[in-house]
């Protein structure tokens, strides 16, 4: 009898003790980040536009394509421009977030300061099925960190990708996960518009402020011939027209907003 009696005290402690383990880790998966003491980057007070882009897979096969930013803004503002991309594959908005504190690579990436930064961030929240509030927050949490070193934040919206044929050709225990994931956070299988959704309302609430938007539809305009012709065979990542036909409105987005700057300034000063 005392062994039994020790038994289920044994088993009723495990059982304590995976329960909160499970809790701790469900927790740290699902939710929003808290923001983070600031570090500060370098400042410059030349005349070179300094531009870099991170994130997920997608910045880093930016780093890899014939970027044509520098040249074309280089022309259309009379400026030398300077682009550098630094990606990391598979992170959602909270785990990039993260890795400007965690990842030393990046976080040196970052110290050397900028003036813009393009942000490509969310196209795993939407495959993993993560909450529209994860994304929002951290997105939110992206950007104050840039604008309190001064740099101007471009966010990439999510863009059209086949997010079907991203779930069909993932792991079994993939598919599990990402199933849970969507009776927790209520998400459908294409989730793409309810996260572009809410992250309007954050910016048109001003939660989310001084930030361009790189709208999905300013170039990713025709579902099925776009995954023909601007991604690779997953339907996923970019192919190299693909990132031409997006760089051509990050070109548009930070000529715009540089010009209106410049403008800004000289009425200032009158």
């Amino acid at each position: 009898m005392k062994f039994l009696k020790h038994y289920w005290y044994i088993t009723f402690f495990l059982i304590i003790v995976i329960t909160t383990y499970c809790g701790i880790r469900f927790y740290a998966y699902y939710s929003s980040p808290r923001e983070r003491p600031i570090y500060k980057t370098e400042r410059h007070y030349d005349d070179t536009i300094r531009i870099a882009c991170i994130g997920d897979s997608w910045a880093l096969g930016h780093k890899y394509h014939q970027c044509q930013i520098s040249t074309i803004l280089s022309d259309s503002l009379h400026q030398p421009v300077i682009v550098k991309s630094y990606g990391i594959g598979g992170l959602t908005s909270k785990e990039i977030y993260h890795a400007l504190f965690e990842i030393d690579d990046l976080r040196r990436f970052m110290m050397k300061g900028y003036d813009y930064c393009i942000i490509s961030a969310g196209i795993n929240d939407t495959h993993k099925k993560m909450s529209t509030f994860y994304y929002t927050k951290s997105i939110e949490c992206i950007s104050n960190f840039l604008q309190a070193n001064h740099i101007h934040p471009v966010i990439l919206e999510i863009p059209d990708y086949n997010i079907y044929k991203a779930y069909t050709d993932q792991s079994i225990k993939d598919k599990i996960i990402q199933s849970i994931s969507m009776i927790i956070n209520h998400q459908k299988k294409d989730c793409k518009q309810r996260f572009r959704d809410a992250l309007s309302l954050k910016i048109n609430d001003n939660q989310i402020s001084n930030v361009s938007i790189i709208r999905s539809m300013s170039w990713n305009k025709n579902y099925s011939t776009d995954l023909k012709q601007l991604y690779i065979n997953d339907q996923v990542h970019l192919n190299e027209k693909g990132y031409q036909t997006l760089d051509s409105s990050i070109i548009c987005k930070i000529c715009r907003h540089y010009r209106t700057q410049i403008n800004q300034k000289s009425l200032t000063k009158k």
